[in-house]
């Protein structure tokens, strides 16, 4: 009795180690790297027409800055607010997956997927991804969701106190709101003009584009 109470106390404190905890990542760490990840990599329809623009390199380049930081910024702003234990995996996990199906209907010069479609609408997503070729929709999902979802499974985070966690996301969603609200300063200048002229812009901003049609 007393060798086993002495190995399960020896698992427990292995887990709760401050040399695990070390090891751990902070959430903090990987709400930026899904914020980045989500904001470049899931609007790849987005930055194909931004370079189509007859604009010369210095604007195109300003524009896609703006674009990535307000994109990465909302998104982080987001996340903040859903850094929870139970909670923030989940959430990124879904939101890659939507972000994948999004940049490959778009890619594809389809909508994206809607709150507001209709039973046929669905239907006529589902056959426009059958109707593509085998290996866009397995790249697609492969790069943009199925291999950051594995590699944030096995991600250990490290366990932050509620009283200590609350705070913390207080003070990321400031400082996102904060990034939002300076990029849109300098470069509402470049980026009204295109928004204006353009409205189509923002249906081509994952996963933002889906989250937008909820208000309907």
């Amino acid at each position: 009795m007393s060798l086993r109470l002495f190995h399960v106390t020896e698992f427990a404190q292995s887990m709760l180690s401050p040399a695990d905890q070390r090891e751990a990542r902070h959430p903090a760490q990987l709400l930026l790297w899904a914020s980045l990840w989500l904001a470049l990599t899931g609007n790849l329809p987005l930055w194909r027409e931004l370079v189509r623009l007859p604009m010369d390199g210095g604007s195109l380049l300003w524009i896609g800055l703006c674009f990535g930081l307000l994109t990465t910024a909302a998104l982080g702003a987001l996340l903040s607010l859903l850094n929870w234990p139970w909670l923030l995996k989940a959430v990124i996990t879904l939101l890659l997956w939507l972000v994948a199906l999004n940049s490959l209907l778009l890619w594809a010069g389809h909508g994206y997927l809607s709150a507001n479609l209709q039973p046929d609408k669905v239907q006529a997503v589902w056959a426009q991804l059958r109707a593509l070729p085998l290996w866009q929709p397995l790249l697609a999902f492969g790069l943009l969701a199925g291999v950051p979802s594995v590699w944030m499974g096995q991600l250990s985070l490290r366990r932050v106190a509620l009283a200590s966690r609350l705070p913390q996301n207080m003070l990321l969603l400031l400082l996102f709101v904060c990034l939002l609200g300076l990029v849109w300063f300098l470069g509402k200048s470049a980026l009204l003009p295109l928004l204006q002229d353009q409205p189509r812009w923002l249906e081509l901003l994952s996963p933002f584009n889906t989250l937008l049609s909820l208000r309907h």
